[in-house]
């Protein structure tokens, strides 16, 4: 991304020349030296905005273990959705198209409870959010959404046209549940801003003039939109799907249930068969693939799950009286980097270390708040081979009840102490943040 955006400002500037009113002006002629100055000193300016927003604005989302664009925060996303759903669910009571007081209420925040119950494990902080489910009458509209800060809706229609089981039903809101857990909006957001700050500066660079650049920009962005926006939803829609049904068998609803879901939504909205190139969705095919092989593997988490007491009341208990949940007990999603983990196997293998400086002090910080899983996924996602690397996840691994993994690691955090090239002690761009490998894995094998 970085190439992308500075090279073309010298790369196109060196030397650049176009017509206007039947003269030919050189972009090195004198008459537009001074334009031209200002123009190049504009797009450096651009430039040097967007590479600070790419490199200063990546995270680790410790839901999915994926580095996430975060320009903007999960509270002020929040505050946003509280406004729209306000304004949403108003124009919809004045219509008379909120249902309220039935029997379809009391199934709806059942399952909705549940599903709440086992999200706060996962994200401790949303148990402060103001979680709202409302049933919208429209039986036109198959859908169910769920804000950031867990204001919900699902549509009538989504339950009739279906004929939705309670499972079923809790496969797909525990899959809208997981696009806020993951912080899906907050991302698109920023996502959006990156994208817009990119086609500004490309159409500058490109545009010979005013109305060239209006045309440029709209072409870019329709661009932007196809290869930038769309792609990344398309990857939220999975890891909403992977995130929903482990929230939904934790809640004791069948997993299988998300595949006889989609099967149905499939045949309802007559979209088996086509492509998925221009869809935010993936397509039903590859979406039943994935979620069949999801289903088995989160049984043992519905067959415990099935025996849940029922829970508090998320929805309308008082806000003062809710359970309150540590990050420092918070659990981790089902991954192939979680099971490494747990099994003493993950690999640290990479070397370069520039792309770890902006994440050494968030590792840092989860250390010494003891934010276990947050340590663990940073520092699988970083892949930095170093000794401080395996001492955080020795650290973690035996905080969180895995003694034979976290012994693996501190064996090879105390062999790469003892190595020039591997010893954080030696590194000139990052730090051991206080921290003394060599002697600290010895007192952790007393």
């Amino acid at each position: 991304m970085k190439r992308v955006l500075i090279s073309p400002v010298w790369g196109m500037y060196r030397r650049r020349s176009f017509k206007q009113d039947g003269a030919v002006f050189d972009s090195n002629n004198r008459q537009n030296k001074g334009q031209d100055s200002m123009r190049i000193r504009g797009l450096v300016s651009l430039s040097a905005t967007a590479v600070l927003l790419c490199l200063g604005g990546c995270a680790t989302n410790t839901m999915t273990g994926r580095n996430q664009l975060a320009l903007v925060s999960e509270a002020s996303v929040s505050q946003q959705s509280v406004s729209s759903y306000t304004s949403m669910m108003g124009d919809f009571d004045k219509k008379n198209k909120l249902i309220e007081g039935t029997a379809l209420n009391t199934r709806i925040d059942t399952i909705t409870n549940r599903l709440i119950q086992q999200a706060v494990l996962y994200h401790p902080k949303s148990a402060q959010w103001d979680w709202k489910v409302s049933v919208i009458d429209d039986e036109k509209t198959i859908n169910a959404f769920c804000m950031p800060g867990g204001l919900m809706a699902i549509y009538t229609g989504l339950i009739s046209s279906l004929r939705a089981t309670d499972d079923e039903i809790a496969n797909v809101m525990g899959h809208e549940i997981g696009h806020a857990l993951a912080g899906h909006g907050a991302e698109k957001m920023s996502m959006q801003m990156a994208s817009n700050t990119g086609v500004a500066i490309l159409s500058i660079l490109i545009a010979k003039d005013n109305k060239d650049y209006q045309t440029t920009n709209t072409a870019l962005a329709a661009g932007a939109l196809a290869f930038i926006n769309l792609p990344n939803s398309r990857t939220t829609e999975v890891e909403a799907d992977k995130l929903g049904i482990e929230l939904a068998a934790r809640a004791g609803y069948d997993p299988a249930a998300s595949v006889s879901l989609w099967e149905k939504m499939a045949t309802a909205t007559h979209s088996k068969g086509k492509g998925d190139f221009m869809s935010t969705h993936p397509s039903p095919e590859k979406r039943q693939e994935n979620l069949r092989r999801l289903s088995v593997l989160m049984q043992p988490l519905y067959a415990y799950g099935k025996s849940a007491a029922m829970p508090y009341d998320w929805l309308h208990g008082a806000k003062y009286s809710r359970p309150t949940y540590s990050e420092k007990d918070a659990i981790a999603f089902y991954s192939e980097e979680w099971e490494a983990f747990k099994a003493g196997s993950t690999s640290l293998s990479g070397e370069n270390q520039v792309s770890l400086v902006l994440k050494q002090r968030d590792l840092a910080k989860a250390y010494q708040e003891q934010h276990w899983r947050d340590l663990a996924l940073g520092v699988s996602a970083s892949n930095y081979r170093w000794d401080l690397g395996y001492f955080y996840l020795a650290s973690a691994a035996a905080a969180l009840g895995y003694p034979k993994a976290a012994r693996v690691y501190a064996s090879t955090a105390e062999e790469l102490a003892a190595e020039a090239g591997t010893a954080c002690a030696q590194k000139r761009l990052l730090s051991c943040s206080g921290i003394d490998v060599a002697n600290e894995v010895r007192r952790m094998g007393r």
